[in-house]
């Protein structure tokens, strides 16, 4: 071959790395989202939001009673709650719930030791 044709096959060559290396990195930067804040609130709720548990005990397939609950809200949406009477839990299972779950237990244990 001569050689000015294999420099130029190899130059093509280059540009199509370039070019897919230039496309690579605008996709990977176009499908990164910047973090979004997150807030998240641990409060005591007694069955006055009967609803949000009911939805909780249905997703969990979980029995619900009476009595007051502690729940975990995550962007104002209970995801998680646990029974302060006998620490029985439901949460939503289509998000990460396992830390708010174990900080409700947590919470549960302090509300029970000033209780008595």
């Amino acid at each position: 071959m001569h050689p000015e044709l294999i420099r130029q096959v190899a130059m093509a060559r280059m540009a199509d790395f370039h070019r897919d290396a230039a496309r690579y990195h605008r996709a990977r930067a176009a499908s990164e989202r910047p973090p979004q804040p997150v807030r998240t609130a641990i409060r005591l709720r007694l069955s006055d939001c009967r609803d949000e548990l009911e939805r909780l005990a249905a997703l969990s397939d979980r029995p619900l009673h009476d009595g007051d609950w502690i729940v975990a809200d995550l962007d104002g949406v209970a995801v998680a709650a646990v029974s302060v009477d006998d620490g029985t839990t439901v949460y939503d299972p289509f998000r990460p719930t396992s830390q708010a779950v174990s900080l409700l237990q947590l919470r549960r244990k302090q509300v029970l030791a000033t209780a008595y």
